[in-house]
Parts: C-alpha cells; structure tokens; sequence
C-alpha cells in the first residue's frame, strides 16, 4: 500500500499537561512539551480534543480543510520547547495553527524550512519559522492568526523540535491550537481467517498476503493446547483500550497459551517493517527467540507491562472493578532487516500455578 496522507488521531493527554500521546496511520506519535521559563505554573500543553469534535479547522484558512479534527492546544512562552518524536518516518509534514499569536521556530533538524499553504495575510511563514498576530475580531470570526504550513528537509522526518514565544502586544502566553498530519505506511493487522481445531495453526492475512502462526508443544501437559480461542470477524474489543497502540476496538484475536515447552513462529509470506504486537491478559514472560538480533520496545500499556531486550513480561492480577486482567500493552519489534519469520516462547509467571492465556494480535507495514 503506497504512502498516505494522514492527520493525527490524538487519544491522550497527561494531567501535567507536558504530553499527548496519538498515532498516524497506526504508527505512535508523541508530542512532548517542556517549560524552562520564569512561569512554571503556565503549563506547555493546554486544552485536548481528541474526540474529532474541533470544528475551525474546517475553515478555508487551512489546507486541507478539516471540520471534524482532533486538537492539541500547545501554549506560547519564552522557555516552552516541544517535540514531536515518530515511530516511524513521515514525509510531507502539514501543520495546522489556529489562533496564532506568537513566532515559531523549528530547532531541529537544523534543515527545516516551512512554505505557507493557506492562511490569513498576516500568518507569514519564511525559513524555519512561522509567525501570527493578535487580534480580536468584531464580526465573531477566529482570532489572532491562523493557517498552515507545509514542512521540508532533507529526509524524512522521525522527531521535530521548535519553540513557541508570544509576540507583542500579547504580554502573557498564546493558546495555539494545533494539529499535524503527514504521509506514512499505514500500520496494517492482520486479518484471521482460520483456527484448526488441533489448536496449533492460524491463518491470516497481512495486505493481502498469507501469514501463519503456529505453536508447537513440547511441555509435559500435552492436552493444553498451544492456541486456544480465534476470533476471525473482528468481534474482540479490548484491543480498543487506551493501553494499546493503536486502539482497535473492532479486531480480530488469537489466543496463545502460555507453557513452559510452548514455542510460536509466524512466517509472513511478504517480508514487513515496523511490526507491532499487542498482548492482552499477560500473566507470562515472552521471549523472542529468532531472529536472535530482535529488540523491543513498550509503546503503551499498564506500569508492570514491561519491555526490554528481547523480552516482554507481564504480571498476574485479577482487578476488583472489572477491568482487564493481567498486564496489557503494546510492543514494536525492531531488527536490522524486515521480517518474514517470527519465533518466541511463552511461560507463565508465578504465581500462575498452570498455564496462561493470552490475547495476540499484530501488524506492521509491508516492505516495498
């Protein structure tokens, strides 16, 4: 599937107001804000919608025209710095800044300069900066400036930095609102088709090409079975939690059962990039086993889900409110090559006395 261009789905913002978390096309994004200035009770994030409920981006003074967006609202400072940090590379950044009081400059790379798109006269983008004016106006219409920008460099883009400072008359901070969108491989799942029902093999595909897991045992409780439920019409709605990255709340699911002598290997038939696994209900440790050089990295999930080297572990806990069991979270998978074979072991924790249950699904971008 060729690169598309895609906004940002916000889905969380800290209650330090210092960082929002979202994806593009899948992939996780995280806007990260910092305040090194005279006035820390002014904080670098403000108001979040993340409900597609922001409406002004819908005006003509943006490119493209969004009337159902999420926001993030990034306040102007002298010492406020942001980040914008990219699981995966992003081309052709667009920005949205609506209410725009304040200059903007990017920091880094040291190599991005903006071209404006659209936008009131006084919204001026030249080099790397953006600049806005206040005003209010009298007809009800958006105040100060607004706009957006298109954003180049030298090569895709995997982290972007720049600082916001009001401009005068403004004495204080500038509430700006802002979005972002870029073209990206979309992040794909796969879709399972099949479970036999020796409990050992599921089909499915990934962008159209086959893709197999299969669990072998070799433990000494030979009638518990490798893989256990399959959910194949994308009726499993835990994975839409905000513990998981993306949030899928219409997926498909396989179960795999943790044992000790439990061993799983996916084969893809076409080689993918930028794998991401989600495990529900973990109560094991999961060893990546082959390709010996695989590495982790947690993308969201509970506080004891956690992610190092080549291992992935969560905890047993049963909790009293009815919430999900265990530890659940969201892995991404990296190794010097795409993928086209995956093997990993799965064995409970103590104290689980038998075996473990686990809820998997996965998905990455297919390799050109």
């Amino acid at each position: 599937m060729a690169a598309q261009q895609l906004f940002v789905d916000w889905t969380f913002r800290n209650e330090e107001k210092t960082q929002a978390i979202g994806t593009l096309g899948g992939h996780k994004v995280t806007l990260t804000g910092t305040a090194a200035g005279a006035t820390p009770e002014v904080k670098p994030l403000g108001a979040a919608y993340l409900d597609e409920s922001w409406e002004q981006f819908g005006l003509n003074l943006f490119t493209p025209q969004m009337p159902d967006s999420d926001m993030i609202e990034i306040v102007g400072l002298a010492g406020h710095t942001f980040t914008i940090g990219f699981e995966t590379d992003v081309q052709d950044l667009v920005l949205h800044l609506g209410s725009l009081a304040s200059t903007l400059v990017f920091t880094e790379p040291a190599d991005v300069t903006v071209t404006k798109l659209s936008g009131d006269d006084d919204f001026k983008a030249e080099g790397n900066k953006v600049e806005g004016q206040y005003h209010q106006p009298s007809d009800g219409g958006p105040s100060d400036s607004n706009g957006s920008v298109r954003l180049h460099g030298r090569r895709p883009f995997n982290s972007l930095t720049f600082t916001l400072v009001p401009n005068p008359p403004v004495a204080g901070h500038d509430g700006v609102h802002f979005q972002f969108g870029g073209k990206v491989e979309p992040l794909q799942f796969v879709d399972w088709t099949s479970r036999n029902e020796e409990r050992t093999e599921a089909i499915g595909k990934l962008d159209g090409h086959r893709v197999t897991l299969t669990g072998t045992a070799a433990g000494a409780t030979p009638e518990v079975k490798p893989l256990g439920a399959a959910y194949l019409d994308e009726s499993w709605e835990q994975f839409g939690l905000n513990l998981f990255t993306p949030q899928m709340p219409d997926s498909d699911m396989i179960e795999v059962v943790g044992l000790a002598g439990h061993t799983f290997t996916i084969k893809l038939q076409k080689k993918m990039e930028d794998l991401v696994i989600h495990l529900g209900s973990l109560a094991s440790t999961l060893v990546f086993t082959e390709p010996a050089d695989v590495t982790v990295t947690k993308l969201s999930g509970d506080d004891d889900f956690k992610a190092e080297g080549n291992k992935v572990e969560g905890q047993y806990h049963q909790p009293s409110d009815g919430g999900p069991s265990d530890s659940n979270g969201s892995v991404h998978l990296h190794g010097p090559q795409p993928f086209n074979s995956l093997t990993f072991t799965l064995v409970p924790n103590p104290p689980v006395a038998g075996h473990d249950g686990v809820h998997f699904q996965f998905g990455g971008t297919p390799k050109p």
